[in-house]
């Protein structure tokens, strides 16, 4: 993922030093800006991520300006006064969940995204590697320390950090599921950490659906025992659910299919309700907006995926989130995971 374009290197000095006094009017930026469709991309990827305020009289109507936020309006009024937030100038605190699919395959494309986006804290997810195969080495030459979980050829999760990690958990507190490598919890920055990798569940007639709906259950009362409403707390990784219509390719085809079934969506609904939200839709709205895609059917050249991988905040920490997306970039890089990383990022 490339940072925003910069608006004030697509305007002119006296103009961008508005932006960050008395505001400059949408009208205005686009006169004075020289590649419009430059700036126009610029302007509203950074609206969608919280690092510019639009304030809108609606043409004089109102006595006191309101201030419009990019998921209740998408669009500029010319008379609409953009300003740079402050806070986005602020160190961040960048967050990811990665389904790497074998981290030993994958290993040359996470170290190069690594070194480009710079997150301060990822969660792996399929790392398919035991403990003493995990590339511990590699990843602290990128200076990054390391946590895992693993199980030869299956499962497997990790979080990485450039931070000291503290309070490691592998497992359920209660030791569900130890024959399964799929979760780690840690503490970073204060703030209490679940990496998890939910079942996929074969199809909806097996064994293996069921284990995933019991699997969804024991995972609700782990987030019920760790999550203090009082203290920041995220739970994110690959949860083989899509939440919503607008979170897979057709709703027709997956209806009461693996992943899209109601009973999913139940025990999902489920541990939402434990006080957590779905940051990326705190930010974006948009149908069709995935995070995996099937190699066999070449679904990310098809546009044909699902949003299954999340982060789960509480209000403590969805407070203080600024953005979230899903980095395509990585998809569309050579031999890519089938899944594209999710990227958070909040002010601590």
């Amino acid at each position: 993922m490339n940072s925003p374009v910069s608006l004030e290197n697509l305007i002119p000095e006296d103009i961008s030093n508005k932006l960050n006094d008395a505001g400059v009017s949408f009208s205005e930026l686009r006169k004075g800006c020289t590649t419009p469709e430059k700036l126009t991309e610029a302007i509203y990827t950074h609206w969608r991520s919280g690092a510019i305020r639009v304030e809108r009289n609606w043409n004089g109507i109102l006595d006191s300006p309101e201030i419009v936020h990019y998921s209740n309006s998408a669009c500029f009024l010319p008379d609409d006064r953009i300003f740079l937030e402050s806070t986005h100038s602020q160190t961040s605190w960048k967050v990811a969940t990665w389904n790497v699919n074998s981290i030993r395959t994958r290993l040359p494309l996470l170290l190069n995204w690594l070194e480009e986006n710079k997150p301060h804290v990822v969660c792996l997810q399929e790392t398919k590697v035991e403990d003493s195969q995990f590339p511990l080495w590699e990843l602290n030459q990128s200076g990054y320390e390391s946590v895992f979980y693993g199980q030869k050829s299956y499962n497997g999760v990790a979080i990485l950090s450039k931070e000291p990690i503290k309070e490691v958990q592998k497992g359920f507190r209660n030791g569900y599921d130890p024959e399964n490598a799929r979760l780690i919890a840690a503490t970073i920055s204060g703030v209490r950490l679940i990496n998890v990798y939910v079942p996929q569940g074969q199809t909806t007639e097996s064994d293996k659906f069921q284990y995933k709906l019991e699997f969804l259950k024991e995972l609700k009362q782990e987030i019920a025992n760790i999550n203090d409403s009082k203290k920041p707390f995220a739970i994110m990784g690959d949860f083989n659910i899509a939440p919503n219509a607008e979170d897979v390719w057709n709703e027709e085809i997956m209806k009461n299919r693996v992943s899209f079934h109601p009973k999913e969506h139940e025990q999902l609904k489920e541990i939402s309700e434990t006080g957590l939200t779905d940051i990326f839709r705190k930010f974006d709205q948009r149908p069709g907006q995935f995070s995996w895609w099937d190699f066999r059917t070449r679904g990310f050249e098809r546009g044909e995926g699902m949003r299954i991988d999340y982060i789960l905040a509480n209000s403590v920490l969805t407070s203080s989130c600024r953005t979230c997306i899903i980095d395509l970039s990585a998809r569309k890089q050579d031999r890519p995971s089938d899944h594209a990383p999710v990227i958070g990022e909040f002010n601590l």
